[in-house]
């Protein structure tokens, strides 16, 4: 079915948002990124599953910690 409506691919929305992003001021940028941790932990707040993400995120953030140890212990000098 020909539509006459065409819808852009993922492709070219990215970059559009890519390329709006790198035209903003690095202060612009800092509280782009500060509204989207500022949205996550909104979320997380507000989730049914608020316990078991918190859980989560430290466990993973204790397995990177450990692999960094691990990594270091293999490859320093």
């Amino acid at each position: 079915m020909n539509l006459p409506i065409k819808f852009p691919s993922d492709a070219e929305v990215i970059a559009e948002e890519t390329a709006r992003f790198r035209a903003l001021s690095p202060e612009d940028r800092l509280r782009a990124f500060r509204g989207l941790l500022a949205a996550g932990a909104l979320m997380l707040r507000q989730s049914p599953k608020a316990a078991f993400l918190r859980d989560y995120t430290r466990d993973q953030e204790e397995r990177a910690r450990q692999a960094v140890k691990e990594f270091l212990a293999r490859h320093a000098c």
